[in-house]
């Protein structure tokens, strides 16, 4: 039996396949003010925002890690079918503290369900978004896959408890050098409203990787030690025993 406890991610915040209505649509220039969104969309804030945050709500300080940081993918191209994973799978950690003192908050009493995450593609250098090709009238999007997450309460490989979001079917259709740019928000009963703005409370961005072609790309690494600790705790996340060669992808 499972023992991680998974929250599920509100219906308005889903993603969906590229031209449905849901889809959100990011420039590819620098942002420099938050915008505002109806239920189709996420606000999104300046790219210097820091990875520590205050809600003074709740008298509580918010921090992302990235704890699995992506190394590579190989480049999934403009069909639908291909669909080739960013490797390994992203995983980021949420830190809960009690205001200024910083000490910690038990994780059984957060209202874990309202939290999510939500991921975009950014610039090698952090500076631009690279979600969208823009070929007017056609738009098409580069980062593929669930780019929202809900919090999973999982043991690391040392034992701790903690709360962690995982990407496990992100991919990206354009070979590249990237970064990812995770942002956390918690939903309250006014974000399921039309024309609702969410805050967002913290974000961090993880380190560069590469995106290959498909020829260049030197393969899938064996799962690390996280993923399959935390899929042992029945975290929906693929599991490689093996480590595959260039010539057998």
């Amino acid at each position: 039996m499972s023992n991680a406890h998974h929250y599920p991610v509100p219906r308005h915040y889903d993603t969906v396949e590229p031209h449905s209505r849901y889809v959100p649509i990011f420039h590819t220039e620098p942002r420099k003010e938050s915008i505002s969104h109806d239920s189709r969309h996420l606000s999104v804030l300046p790219s210097n925002c820091s990875s520590i945050g205050y809600d003074e709500k709740e008298d509580h300080t918010y921090k992302l890690i990235v704890c699995q940081q992506p190394l590579h993918a190989r480049m999934c191209g403009f069909g639908e079918k291909d669909r080739r994973p960013i490797d390994p799978p992203p995983i980021v950690q949420l830190v809960v503290q009690q205001g200024e003192s910083r000490g910690p908050v038990d994780t059984q009493t957060l209202q874990t369900p309202f939290f999510v995450l939500h991921v975009t593609l950014w610039s090698e250098d952090r500076q631009s978004e690279r979600n969208i090709i823009s070929n007017p009238p056609k738009y098409t999007r580069i980062l593929m896959g669930s780019l929202v997450s809900s919090p999973s309460l999982l043991k690391n490989t040392e034992g701790k408890t903690g709360l962690f979001f995982a990407f496990p079917d992100l991919s990206i259709r354009t070979e590249g050098r990237y970064t990812l740019r995770f942002s956390l928000m918690k939903l309250g009963s006014c974000d399921f409203h039309a024309n609702a703005k969410s805050r967002i409370l913290a974000q961090v961005f993880s380190d560069p990787f590469t995106v290959f072609s498909a020829k260049k790309f030197p393969g899938m690494t064996e799962s690390t030690e996280l993923s399959k600790t935390f899929a042992k705790q029945g975290l929906k996340i693929p599991i490689r025993n093996d480590v595959r060669s260039k010539r057998s992808e």
